[in-house]
């Protein structure tokens, strides 16, 4: 019987570009994640009765959805297949003192703003009213007296700032996921609930990932927006193991920390347990670890088994398990994975 699991809570998540290679975007501080399988099943109905005729499956796909409670500007950029640049312009306020009557002074070059010239506006400090100004260079002319203590906003050059264009006809970018989930053992035992922890990970790889292109920034007097990504994993021709073409979604792994690699193999078998061989002939044995649910047979290396020939007169049988037929006769070859002598099967080699 296979080991019980508890996949609980979340884990972490990177972006990778495909064509650079970068990782654009780490999120390490999912609240939520989910990763979703679906497929349409249709009926073909037909005849008096509309009985029945069968059923076929169509709308195969994948979609993967993570909720991070920290904000990313590559999310944004990611949903909207923009790219990030540093630099640009950003609104500043900034509070002074005058030192010259009817004339403002800030520290930093007033840009130009929109079409309307290089302008500003100041506030007393302590009132909410605002007066447009014009700049030129960094003073600005007022009714002010000297020492006059003001809130001045307009627009200056940030070399730091970070920014990206949202494009009218944009197209979200794709990308390589990996999403990292926590393994926990359970068990049927109380002892065993007692001790749970974390045992493994589950990595959910997804070759080409294309983000959904929305992306909210919903705000409360009360909490943190959350920066949320879904998109649905595009079929990888490149991975296709079928002569159809059709392509892999994911690929999704069970890691297993310092377990052993028999630790859920039921049985082995050798491919052909049947070996005939003429004097001097040659066969090497190939064999499979058979596993317990719903795992494919893989093979098992030969190095890790052990070989012995209950006629070593008839047929020999090297440690890398190479049959060599010696005379007429049968003998049977024992093979036993070292270290597990309960994984045990046997072939016949016939020396005509």
């Amino acid at each position: 019987m296979s080991q019980k699991y508890i996949l609980a809570g979340v884990g972490t998540a990177e972006l990778i570009d495909k064509n650079s290679g970068n990782i654009v975007a780490t999120s390490k501080t999912l609240i939520n994640s989910g990763v979703s399988f679906t497929v349409s099943a249709n009926d073909v109905r037909g005849s008096l009765g509309n009985k029945l005729l069968g059923q076929y499956f169509s709308d195969a796909n994948m979609s993967i959805t993570l909720e991070d409670a920290l904000f990313d500007l590559n999310y944004l950029s990611l949903n909207t297949g923009g790219t990030i640049s540093v630099g640009g312009d950003i609104m500043t306020t900034e509070q002074i003192v005058t030192t010259v009557a009817n004339t403002i002074t800030v520290t930093s070059t007033p840009q130009s703003f929109l079409t309307l010239g290089t302008i500003g506006w100041y506030a007393v400090a302590g009132t909410d009213t605002w007066t447009k100004i014009t700049f030129s260079g960094l003073n600005a002319t007022t009714t002010l007296a000297s020492g006059s203590t003001i809130c001045v906003k307009y627009l200056k050059e940030d070399s730091v700032s970070e920014q990206f264009t949202v494009s009218s006809a944009f197209i979200p970018s794709q990308c390589y996921l990996l999403l990292t989930l926590p393994l926990f053992k359970t068990g049927l035992d109380t002892n065993t609930y007692a001790s749970s922890s974390k045992v493994g990970e589950v990595q959910v790889e997804v070759p080409t990932y294309q983000l959904s292109g929305a992306q909210e920034l919903n705000l409360t007097s009360s909490g943190t927006a959350t920066s949320s990504i879904s998109g649905m994993a595009l079929a990888s021709l490149s991975g296709a193991s079928s002569c159809d073409g059709a392509g892999d979604y994911a690929y999704v792994k069970q890691i297993i920390f310092g377990q052993d690699e028999f630790a859920n193999v039921k049985a082995i078998v050798v491919e052909d347990s049947d070996v005939d061989l003429a004097v001097a002939g040659t066969q090497t044995l190939v064999l499979y670890k058979l596993f317990n649910g719903s795992i494919v047979p893989s093979v098992l290396a030969n190095s890790k088994v052990t070989f012995t020939s209950s006629a070593p007169s008839i047929a020999t049988i090297s440690n890398a398990g190479l049959c060599t037929g010696v005379s007429a006769g049968s003998s049977t070859i024992t093979c036993v994975v070292t270290g597990h002598t309960s994984l045990v099967a046997t072939a016949t080699v016939t020396v005509a």
